[in-house]
């Protein structure tokens, strides 16, 4: 037991440095191909010793964030090498507030992805998950009034109709970025009006995927995931217009 608690502090320590400098990596704080600050100056900031920095920068290359030479320093990698599914890196991405572009991003995931899961789930020859998928949609209809409790509702619907399409990848993936489409899913899950709005396409998604209505369910959910997207653009000009008025 006293072993554990002496290494809790060093592991404070560590993780802190892994989610400080990566935030601020992902963030653009700091530039694809810039050299992160010195180890002194890193040491300093974080009040950490060498040890538990370097470990820290370990973990950020470990995700792709970084690549340490010895006659170069320590770089922040491209984008595109990035680990973009690694836990940590959507946390950062997409919370406490995401960018346009990242919404913009997370919004067309859905579209390529969840009309697919949906004809998968009516083709599946699951009986039991496909019926989870109207249990999910009462949910929906018992919380349309409490839009709080809607977004619950509408992430757990969601999830289900991944889980009987009985694609274990697809469910990872979704798994993955459900972190970030929490985040996002207030920006077009905002008023108890519109909320009721969306109950009949679910609800068709739905129906059609316990009768095994593979075209039906397909075109519903890209019906709604099409209409969040057009939500969150919306609100991300809104707001583009509201600063600009703003600063005039």
């Amino acid at each position: 037991m006293a072993e554990a608690q002496s290494r809790k502090p060093g592991q404070a320590r560590h993780a802190r440095v892994v989610h400080e400098l990566g935030a601020r990596i992902v963030r653009g704080d700091l530039e694809p191909g810039e050299v992160i600050p010195t180890e002194e100056e890193l040491v300093g900031q974080y009040a950490v010793g060498r040890s538990a920095l370097r470990e820290g920068v370990k973990v950020l290359a470990g995700k792709g964030l970084v690549e340490s030479r010895t006659s170069a320093g320590t770089r922040i990698r491209p984008r595109e090498s990035w680990n973009l599914l690694d836990p940590d890196i959507l946390a950062w991405r997409f919370t406490p507030t995401a960018s346009p572009d990242d919404i913009r991003i997370l919004a067309d995931l859905r579209v390529a992805l969840e009309p697919g899961a949906a004809r998968l789930a009516a083709e599946s020859p699951n009986l039991a998950l496909r019926r989870a998928v109207t249990l999910a949609m009462a949910d929906l209809w018992a919380t349309a009034d409490d839009p709080d409790a809607f977004v619950e509702a509408d992430l757990a619907f969601h999830r289900s109709v991944f889980v009987a399409s009985g694609n274990d990848l697809l469910l990872y993936v979704h798994d993955v970025v459900s972190g970030a489409l929490r985040s996002i899913r207030p920006i077009h899950t905002h008023s108890i009006g519109h909320n009721k709005e969306t109950l009949p396409n679910h609800e068709t998604v739905a129906v059609s995927i316990v009768r095994g209505n593979h075209r039906r369910a397909e075109s519903a959910m890209r019906e709604i995931v099409e209409v969040a997207r057009e939500d969150a653009l919306g609100e991300i000009d809104d707001e583009a217009s509201r600063q600009s008025g703003a600063g005039a």
